[in-house]
C-alpha cells in the first residue's frame, strides 16, 4: 500500500494539473515598473492613448457600420522541455486552430454566451499560421523544438529566461515579423505570460505558455485544455488587461467601456449571472471574458472595444506584422542566387581600406556553381568577383571581395549578384544587401570634446547600441560646462546588465611617453547606497587597439563610490553644478600597442542617470632621467612634498617607508596606493629639517635613497 501511495504523488508531480488559472503577465509588469518608476508614466501616457483613440474608433465605426479586414499573423512556436515531442505537432495546430475560432468570434461554443453580452461581442477578424519561412527565408513548420537541461522556468521578467539560448531556452524569431509563442514548464503553477507592447525589448516580445495549458490535446490538462491561456495572454500581447483592473476593489478598471466594472478574478466556471460588489445587480461581472481568470469551458469572448483596442495596437504598435511574409510558403525557383547580408565593413572601421565579405545564398532549387557577385561604394564604379564553388538549395557560403580604400566620412556598400549559373536569375527582388560604414582619420594630441555642437555622436565617435534600445544621447538637461553633455538614461532601462558603448576616435600615441584622460561625470542612484542591492549601474573605460576585437579595461566604478549624489533620486536624475566629479585614467600602459580608440561603456541595472562631460586626452614626455633610470625621488632638497614617481608601476612593491637619522618610522604607503601617474605622493611640510632616508621594500630586495628636507 505504501509503494502504490508513492506512487501516486510521484504521477501527480510529474503531471500538473492546475485547478485555477494563474497568469504572470501584469505581475511582471509591476516588477518592472518597481525597477524602473519612469516606466509607469510611460504606461500611462500609452493607456491615455489607447482609450482616447478607442473611443474614437467605437464612434467613427458605429456611424460607418464598417468590418475590420481580416489579417493574419505569423507564429513561431518554440517548444522548450527536457522533452520537447511532448507537444506534438497536432497539439501545436489545435492551438493555432483555436486561436483562429477564438479571433474570429467562430468557437462552436459561442452560443453559450449569456444573452445579456450577445450584443457585445466582438470579432477580431485576426487570423494566425504557423510561419511557412524563417527569417532567412528558409523553409519550416512554424515550430521549434528545443532540449533544455532546465526542469522549469521562471515567470521572473516575463520569463526572459526561456527566450534566450544562453540561459536554457531558444532565441526569438524577429519580433517584428512573427509573434513568438515559447511552451515550457513554467514554475510555481503559472499557466501563462506575455508582454505588453511596451517596456521589454524586441528579443523578448511575445508569450509564454505553460505545456498543460497550450492546446486542446496531448499534454493539455483539463480545465485549461481549450486553448484559452493562449488567446488569453495573446490579448495582452495586443495591450489587453485584465477585466477586473488588476487591482481589488471597483476603482480599478481595464479601460474598456463594454466591460463591467469587476472587483477581482474570478476562478473556476460559477453559473450566470453572477454578482460582486462593483457590479451589483444582474448581469454582474462579465467573467466569460477571454481575460477574467475563469476555466476555458466559461471563457467565451472579447467584446466590441476590446476588439477596438487590440486592433488599434496591432496598426499602432505592431504594425510590422501585418506585412511580415512569414505566413507565405516559399517558391522555389530555378536559378535564383542572392547576397543574404554584408558580414564586413559595417559601423566604424579602423584603416583606410576595405575587404568586403558576404553571405552568398543559393535561393534556387538548382545546384548554385558559379554567379557573379558585384559591389560598389557610394554608387561608384562596381567591382566585380567571379565566384565558383557548389552550393545545394538554400545552403549558404562566406565570400571575400577585392579591396578597395574608400576615404574619409561615411559610406554606403551595395553588393548584388549576377548571372547564376551563367543564366539570367529568375528573381532579381532579392540579390542585394546594403551596409553603411565610416571611416575617419586619427585626431590629434592635446583632444578636447565638451559635446557643445548639435552634431552627434561627433565626428570620429561611434555610439554602439547592442540592443537597440536606451543608449548614450545628447543632452541639455545637465552640463559640467557650455550648455550640453551625453547621458545614458539608466532610470528607465528595464534590462539588467545592458550594455552601450560610446566610442572616441582614434588616437596614435606614437612619439610620445605617456598619455592621459580626463573627464567630468555625475551619477545617481535610485536604491539607496545603504540598502540590499547587490547591483548598481556601471561605468568602464577599456581602450582598443585592433578595431574593438578585444578591450584592455583600465577603469571600472559603480555603487556608492562612483556616485556623485548619495541619496536616492527617484525621478529622473539631473546634476547641479555641485555634482560632478572630475575622475582621470592613466592611457600609458596601453602605448605600446600602437594606434587605439577609448570605450566608455554604460552597464545599466535600473538605477539612474549616468552623464559625461568635457572629455580630454592629453599626453605627457618623460624626463631624460626617469627614462633611464625608470624611478626619481624629488624634488632633493624637500621643502612640502616628495614625490616619488616610477616610468612603469611596479608590481613586486609592498611599500615605500622614510624614517629619521634615528631610525624612527615617519610615515609609509602600501605599493598598492601609487596613483595614476605612476607617483607616490609624501606631504613632510610640518616634518624637522634634516636627512632623511626613503626605503623602497620590495618582495626581494630593499632599496634606500637619501634625502634632505629644508624650509
Amino acid at each position: 500500500m505504501r509503494n502504490f501511495t508513492l506512487f501516486i504523488l510521484a504521477c501527480l508531480y510529474v503531471i500538473p494539473a492546475f485547478a485555477q488559472r494563474k497568469c504572470g503577465t501584469e505581475e511582471a509588469m509591476q516588477q518592472l515598473i518597481a525597477s524602473n518608476p519612469a516606466l509607469q508614466k510611460i504606461r500611462e501616457r500609452k493607456e491615455a492613448r489607447l482609450q482616447e483613440m478607442t473611443r474614437s474608433i467605437k464612434q467613427s465605426r458605429a456611424q460607418m457600420k464598417t468590418i475590420y479586414p481580416t489579417v493574419t499573423i505569423p507564429v513561431v512556436v518554440h517548444i522548450v522541455m527536457r522533452n520537447p515531442s511532448l507537444v506534438t505537432d497536432e497539439q501545436v495546430q489545435s492551438q493555432i486552430d483555436a486561436l483562429n475560432r477564438d479571433y474570429s468570434a467562430s468557437a462552436s461554443d459561442v452560443s453559450n454566451i449569456p444573452d445579456a453580452w450577445k450584443g457585445r461581442l466582438g470579432d477580431a477578424e485576426i487570423q494566425f499560421c504557423l510561419a511557412q519561412r524563417t527569417p532567412d527565408d528558409n523553409p519550416t513548420n512554424g515550430i521549434e523544438r528545443v532540449t533544455t537541461t532546465r526542469n522549469s522556468f521562471s515567470v521572473s521578467n516575463s520569463a526572459s529566461a526561456v527566450k534566450h539560448v544562453s540561459t536554457g531556452g531558444a532565441d526569438a524569431w524577429n519580433s517584428s515579423n512573427y509573434l513568438n509563442i515559447w511552451v515550457c514548464s513554467l514554475s510555481d503553477n503559472y499557466l501563462g505570460i506575455a508582454t505588453f507592447p511596451e517596456g521589454y525589448p524586441a528579443a523578448e516580445q511575445g508569450v509564454v505558455i505553460n505545456y498543460t495549458g497550450f492546446g486542446t490535446t496531448g499534454s493539455a490538462v483539463a480545465p485549461f485544455n481549450r486553448g484559452r491561456t493562449t488567446v488569453h495572454e495573446v490579448g495582452h500581447y495586443f495591450s489587453l488587461r485584465h477585466i477586473w483592473g488588476d487591482e481589488s476593489g471597483c476603482d480599478a478598471d481595464d479601460g474598456i467601456d463594454d466591460t463591467p466594472k469587476q472587483a477581482n478574478y474570478t476562478y473556476n466556471c460559477p453559473p450566470f449571472p453572477l454578482t460582486d460588489a462593483c457590479s451589483v445587480d444582474s448581469p454582474g461581472i462579465m467573467y466569460n471574458n477571454f481575460m477574467d481568470y475563469s476555466d476555458d469551458a466559461c471563457m467565451l469572448l472579447f467584446t466590441s472595444d476590446q476588439v477596438d483596442r487590440m486592433r488599434l495596437t496591432l496598426t499602432e504598435d505592431r504594425i510590422s506584422l501585418l506585412s511580415s511574409n512569414g505566413c507565405v510558403p516559399l517558391n522555389l525557383l530555378d536559378n535564383d542566387a542572392q547576397i543574404l547580408n554584408v558580414v564586413s565593413p559595417f559601423g566604424q572601421i579602423c584603416e583606410n581600406s576595405i575587404t568586403p565579405s558576404v553571405i552568398l545564398k543559393n535561393q534556387g532549387k538548382n545546384t548554385l556553381t558559379s554567379v557573379k557577385i558585384n559591389y560598389r561604394v557610394d554608387g561608384g564604379s562596381v567591382k566585380t568577383f567571379n565566384w565558383t564553388g557548389s552550393l545545394t538549395a538554400l545552403k549558404t557560403a562566406t565570400v571575400q571581395l577585392e579591396a578597395s580604400v574608400p576615404g574619409d566620412g561615411v559610406h554606403t556598400l551595395q553588393a548584388f549578384t549576377e548571372s547564376p549559373n551563367g543564366i539570367a536569375d529568375n528573381d532579381p527582388a532579392n540579390d542585394t544587401a546594403w551596409s553603411t560604414f565610416q571611416y575617419y582619420p586619427n585626431a590629434s594630441f592635446p583632444f578636447a570634446e565638451g559635446f557643445e555642437t548639435t552634431t552627434f555622436p561627433p565626428t570620429g565617435w561611434e555610439i554602439k547600441n547592442y540592443d537597440n534600445s536606451f543608449t548614450w544621447e545628447l543632452t541639455t538637461d545637465a552640463a559640467k560646462s557650455g550648455a550640453r553633455s551625453i547621458v545614458m538614461h539608466n532610470l528607465a532601462y528595464n534590462t539588467n546588465d545592458a550594455i552601450d558603448d560610446i566610442l572616441t576616435p582614434t588616437f596614435d600615441p606614437a612619439g610620445h611617453d605617456s598619455v592621459f584622460l580626463f573627464f567630468d561625470v555625475a551619477a545617481a542612484a535610485f536604491s539607496s547606497v545603504n540598502g540590499s542591492n547587490t547591483v548598481w549601474d556601471s561605468l568602464q573605460i577599456f581602450t582598443t587597439s585592433d578595431c574593438g576585437q578585444t578591450l584592455d579595461s583600465l577603469y571600472k566604478k559603480g555603487g556608492a563610490s562612483f556616485l556623485t549624489r548619495k541619496q536616492p533620486v527617484t525621478s529622473e536624475f539631473i546634476p547641479t553644478a555641485s555634482e560632478w566629479r572630475r575622475d582621470s585614467v592613466n592611457l600609458t600602459p596601453i602605448i605600446n600597442k600602437g594606434q587605439f580608440r577609448v570605450v566608455f561603456r554604460n552597464i545599466s541595472n535600473a538605477e539612474n542617470n549616468i552623464y559625461l562631460d568635457n572629455i580630454n586626452i592629453v599626453t605627457k614626455n618623460t624626463l631624460p632621467y626617469l627614462k633611464e633610470k625608470g624611478l626619481v625621488v624629488g624634488p632633493v632638497p624637500v621643502v612640502n612634498q616628495l614625490f616619488i614617481t616610477f616610468l612603469e608601476a611596479p608590481n613586486d612593491l609592498d611599500y615605500i617607508a622614510i624614517y629619521n637619522t634615528l631610525g624612527q618610522l615617519v610615515t609609509k604607503q602600501p605599493g598598492s596606493s601609487i596613483n595614476n601617474s605612476n607617483r607616490f605622493i609624501f606631504d613632510l611640510v610640518n616634518e624637522p629639517n634634516g636627512i632623511y632616508f626613503v626605503k623602497l621594500i620590495y618582495r626581494n630586495n630593499v632599496k634606500t635613497i637619501k634625502i634632505t628636507k629644508v624650509n
